[in-house]
């Protein structure tokens, strides 16, 4: 009896140790279900139950300084198709039941699966033709080409089908987590994830025309087109009408009526657009499905994307969040999260005055060509130029206008790089309008006394006539000097030996640093974005290049090139006008900025504030004076007039004229060497002011003399710029 009773024992521990085992087994299961695997199991099984229906976001505004609207979304509507319509799997499915149907189900199920085929290949031509004229249907209603469409779908594939690679590593991923390596993992091809049971987008931006001829077909078609609400960017600033007045021109196209100047693209290059093809990159860098989570920030096939200006570098700001509608398979909503459309961007441009300038820069009008009095022997008259012009406010260093010409809609300009925006990305040597940057560095390192004068002799080194002269001592100016200059004289006549001393008491390092402070191959940040600077950095030379410079002996004459803005030395005209703001603000460097609200630091170079006052002066009297190189234009037969024209404006400016690359008229035409850029900056004020209270930044590529080219230019801007009630 006894033993029997310890066998029960052993048997009941026994069994005990069993349950608690299972259990124990059990509890983990339960554990691994709803901890490890809850979400995706979670996920799965809800999918079951209900349908997600995404609602497209919207881009935000753009707006100019004033509010007018440069860029919004504005309804539309979006033409979406079915995934196995895409896929052609559609064809196939409809050929097999073709097939099927023909030989009837009994004789279907007893014949193999080669000879099912053999069927079924009979019937596919047809249906593929069938789905081939659905989608020339789809092309000719949309108002595109065949192609188009094409490339739409491949890329909605492609998206699709990195998405299904997603899911099936992250299935291959939990399938390890549970059985390890023991058991190989297969992906389930066949069973189809989300995005294969679902319609695409194929065209975006449908008008209310074609929307409604799309509804017509959707029937037609068995209810695999569906036409849903959505939005198309639009620029309704875009296109303006300008009068100008030809009154004020130079004297040989001065006429007594104002002409008016339809500008189509107007700010185009700098506002940007957007494109509807998403790429790859784009998917990569924000993808709208990652291991089973959506971000509703992320891209698809059919979305805006910021493809070029503000509309690219102000992506993340501008794009929004999609919204998200679940719904039970009842027809109940269970949950919904709302569209968070795009943040709106202020822009500092004046979209007037942008239109205003791109108007004084069009071929219309005629200042960018060559003229007779340019006295440009090495270009033909009529010649087109090409250029950019900055507009900047001195007390924010916010950008009013940058127009670069050729722009995008001079189609005719093919090899004028009309994508290039050479105002901020366009790099010239900066000539003699660097003179009152290096005046400034002189006097503020005690190298050059106020007070002090600088004798001219023609040529700088003592043995060598030919070279480091002054611009008058030539031939054609009889070998001319200026004699003993003061500092604001000097200026105002731009005598380069004068600035040969300077830089030479300076030396190259320090020379050069100080233009860096000025900004010169520095990035100008816009306040767009941390990593893109606007504007390119431009050149100076490096230790490198100091070092083999002296190594050479070459060190003084490059110091004097340097001192005048010839030799190694470029930036773009951003550049130039944020510099001479610098100098209008005493020495306070403010970074230029594209949009509103960017707070930049403020650097103070610690300028001699004497030193500024002269070169104030001295760019006073360059377009004051008579002998000043900003104040005249010179016409055949010595007649002359005065460059600028604008009442109740007080002016400062200085000319360059600065050593270009050799130019082709045409691809195909031989290369001409000996050309020009032409520079003129000019700062300006209401006459009762008297510091500078915007600033003008004028570049012509190869126009030759800066007072000539550069000059008229200049002037109309300043007209435009009074004329929208910046100068009153």
């Amino acid at each position: 009896m006894f033993k029997h009773l310890i066998l029960f024992y052993r048997r009941l521990l026994v069994l005990s140790v069993v349950c608690t085992m299972v259990l124990l087994a059990l509890v983990y299961q339960v554990a691994k279900l709803t901890v490890s695997e809850g979400d995706a199991r979670f996920i799965k099984a809800q999918g079951r139950l209900h349908s997600t229906t995404y609602l497209p976001t919207w881009r935000g505004r753009i707006q100019d300084r004033n509010g007018n609207v440069l860029a919004e979304d504005v309804a539309s509507y979006a033409v979406s198709v079915d995934w196995d319509v895409i896929t052609g799997d559609r064809a196939l499915r409809f050929a097999r039941e073709d097939a099927k149907t023909s030989i009837g189900n009994k004789q279907w199920q007893s014949i193999s699966p080669e000879e099912r085929q053999s069927y079924v290949d009979a019937y596919l031509p047809g249906r593929l033709s069938e789905m081939d004229g659905f989608w020339d249907t789809v092309a000719m209603t949309g108002g595109v080409n065949r192609q188009y469409v094409e490339k739409q779908l491949q890329l909605i594939r492609e998206e699709v089908e990195q998405t299904a690679a997603v899911v099936w590593a992250r299935q291959e991923e939990m399938h390890k987590k549970r059985y390890g390596d023991s058991v190989p993992f297969v992906a389930n091809r066949n069973k189809l994830i989300k995005e294969q049971n679902e319609p695409h987008v194929v065209l975006a931006k449908v008008s209310d025309d074609n929307a409604i001829a799309f509804e017509l077909l959707s029937a037609q078609f068995d209810n695999v087109l569906h036409v849903e609400h959505s939005r198309q960017r639009d620029y309704p600033s875009r296109t303006r009408s300008v009068l100008v007045d030809r009154s004020t021109l130079p004297k040989p196209m001065r006429a007594f009526d104002a002409i008016e100047v339809v500008i189509d693209d107007v700010a185009e290059l700098i506002i940007g657009d957007v494109r509807n093809e998403v790429w790859a990159k784009d998917i990569s860098r924000r993808p709208f499905r990652t291991r089973g989570l959506v971000d509703l920030s992320g891209y698809r096939a059919g979305d805006e994307v910021g493809q070029r200006g503000i509309e690219k570098s102000m992506e993340g700001v501008l794009r929004g969040a999609r919204g998200k509608i679940v719904l039970h398979r009842s027809g109940e909503e269970l949950s919904r999260t709302d569209v968070q459309g795009g943040r709106d961007v202020q822009v500092t441009l004046d979209i007037a005055l942008q239109a205003r300038v791109e108007a004084v820069m069009s071929p219309e009008l005629g200042l960018m060509e060559v003229q007779a009095w340019h006295n440009n022997a090495l270009l033909p008259i009529g010649t087109p130029l090409r250029g950019a012009v900055v507009v900047l406010d001195v007390e924010t260093s916010e950008v009013l206008a940058m127009v670069s010409t050729p722009a995008l809609r001079d189609k005719h300009d093919v090899d004028g790089y009309p994508w290039l925006n050479r105002a901020a990305e366009g790099l010239y040597p900066p000539g003699s309008i660097i003179k009152p940057l290096v005046l400034a560095a002189a006097t503020t390192e005690g190298k050059f006394e106020t007070t002090g004068a600088i004798e001219c002799v023609g040529h700088y080194f003592k043995n060598v006539k030919n070279a480091a002269r002054c611009w008058i001592y030539r031939d054609m100016y009889k070998n001319r000097t200026h004699g003993e200059l003061g500092a604001v004289e000097a200026l105002a006549r731009s005598c380069n030996i004068f600035f040969y001393e300077l830089g030479t008491r300076l030396g190259f390092e320090t020379l050069v640093d100080w233009l860096q402070r000025f900004g010169m191959s520095q990035p100008l940040s816009s306040g767009l974005t941390s990593a893109r600077p606007i504007g390119t950095l431009g050149h100076v030379p490096s230790e490198k290049d100091i070092e083999e410079l002296r190594n050479r002996g070459a060190l003084a004459f490059e110091t004097v090139s340097v001192s005048i803005g010839q030799g190694a030395l470029t930036w773009s005209p951003l550049h130039a006008a944020s510099a001479y703001a610098t100098l209008a603000r005493g020495g306070m460097w403010i970074a230029p900025t594209l949009v509103e609200g960017n707070v930049h630091p403020v650097e103070n170079l610690h300028l001699d504030q004497e030193g500024v006052r002269l070169a104030l002066h001295g760019l006073r009297d360059s377009i004051a004076k008579q002998y000043g190189t900003g104040s005249r234009l010179r016409f055949g037969g010595g007649e002359y007039e005065s460059t600028f024209n604008v009442d109740g404006v007080r002016l400062w400016g200085k000319t360059g004229t600065a050593e270009a690359p050799p130019y082709k008229l045409r691809n195909d035409s031989p290369p001409i060497t000996g050309l020009d850029h032409s520079w003129f900056l000019v700062m300006a004020s209401p006459m009762n002011e008297s510091t500078p209270k915007i600033v003008v930044a004028v570049l012509v590529e190869h126009g030759g003399s800066g007072g000539r080219v550069a000059g008229p230019i200049a002037n109309q801007v300043i007209h435009a710029i009074k004329v929208e009630g910046y100068l009153d």
